[in-house]
């Protein structure tokens, strides 16, 4: 055989196995593409076809600085899936500056993923019922991220008037709400909620061991939403169970800066007359402003009561003797987008986990403590994550 046929013998097996590898690189880039596999996902699991653009929107309840944690976290953690550019994680004072920056994020590097649209940003409080029904009209969202118990019911009630999905966060106890019908079921297949079973329950379970009480106070506004975000219904059941009384008192939330003053007037009142009832005081979630908190629980705390903040770390360090912290916005923001990542990869809504639960912590202040003269158990301040003290305060 002569070199001439030789050498053209070995060009053509090189020409033939680049092409194989080139079309092997090939098939395997389309068939990720086809079958979504790991495509603006963590989950290597996902064989769903990849959407295109979802246009996202986003309906709140009204300004809770929570839910402002939440929508920053998940803008955050969206960027560092790659499923966002040009996001810049800072610290957004509301949830209108938040969601300015993430309709800013949109650029050509994720078209295809996400598309925040500025116009779709609703507020509940602040709407009528022709701005409801526009809201519901809509055709150019794909996904509405949704804040709390009062819209997640308002949209569950009107799924049949929408074409869009929705995701609902920053809710309590959606199930009892009737948001989702279990940590499983919904109601409709355009829905999801974050679940978190028992979350208030494991607060007052939680409060209770470190001091049992007796007769508990609460105040809250009295309405099915207010009764159910409050955690009533997870108090009247430990209440049976272990026996102690709840004592209530109801005052309607502020409507706003003007309607304050009638607002923190009416709840110190109330605080006042459960004084001599009760030996603890559930402080739950509301309009309250937790720089309000040491003047509305000033008698409360001379009065050697415990107070127990349902909300956050912040009425902790404002006052409350304690907190027992169930729900973290920030790692709500990461499963917010790791679920939004999946629903991009074409994983459909009604198939997404539901269930997440946060790793519990613990708040004192010891300055609170001292001034009431409750006795903790030293075991109490050992498992402790944060003690604040008088300094704290300030």
């Amino acid at each position: 055989m002569s070199k001439t046929i030789i050498r053209k013998i070995c060009m053509i097996m090189i020409i033939t196995s680049v092409a194989a590898l080139v079309w092997g690189c090939s098939y395997s880039k389309t068939s990720s593409a086809a079958d979504g596999k790991g495509l603006f996902s963590d989950d290597p699991n996902v064989t769903v076809q990849a959407k295109g653009t979802v246009r996202v929107g986003c309906f709140r309840g009204e300004d809770y600085y929570y839910w402002n944690d939440e929508l920053k976290s998940m803008g955050a953690e969206l960027y560092a899936l790659g499923m966002i550019s040009n996001y810049q994680a800072r610290n957004y004072d509301d949830m209108e500056e938040t969601w300015e920056a993430l309709c800013k994020s949109v650029s050509l590097l994720n078209q295809g993923r996400l598309s925040f649209v500025e116009d779709a940003f609703y507020t509940y409080d602040a709407m009528d019922d022709t701005e409801l029904d526009e809201m519901l009209g809509r055709k150019d969202i794909d996904l509405m991220l949704t804040f709390g118990t009062t819209c997640g019911r308002y949209l569950t009630s009107h799924a049949d008037m929408i074409t869009y999905d929705y995701m609902v966060y920053g809710g309590t106890n959606t199930i009892a709400a009737g948001i989702v019908k279990s940590e499983t079921e919904r109601f409709n297949d355009k829905s999801f909620s974050q679940v978190d079973p028992g979350e208030t329950r494991r607060i007052l379970e939680a409060a209770y061991d470190i001091y049992p009480f007796k007769n508990i106070g609460v105040v809250y506004e009295n309405n099915p939403d207010a009764y159910l975000y409050s955690g009533i219904d997870s108090l009247e059941a430990l209440s049976e169970e272990y026996g102690f009384t709840i004592h209530r008192r109801f005052v309607d939330e502020s409507d706003g800066p003007e309607d304050d003053d009638r607002y923190y007037s009416e709840l110190e009142a109330a605080y006042a007359e459960l004084i001599p009832e009760i030996d603890t005081l559930f402080i739950t979630v509301a309009t309250t402003d937790p720089d309000m908190l040491m003047t509305l629980i000033d008698d409360v705390m001379d009065a050697g009561i415990v107070t127990i903040a349902q909300d956050s770390p912040e009425e902790c360090r404002k006052g409350a003797l304690m907190h027992i912290l169930v729900a973290d916005a920030e790692e709500d923001g990461s499963f917010m987008a790791r679920t939004m990542s999946r629903y991009c990869a074409g994983t459909p809504i009604t198939d997404l986990d539901m269930v997440y639960i946060a790793n519990p912590k613990l708040f004192l202040n010891y300055e609170t403590i001292r001034r009431t003269g409750v006795k903790i158990p030293m075991r109490t301040y050992l498992i402790a994550d944060t003690i604040y003290t008088a300094e704290d305060m300030q």
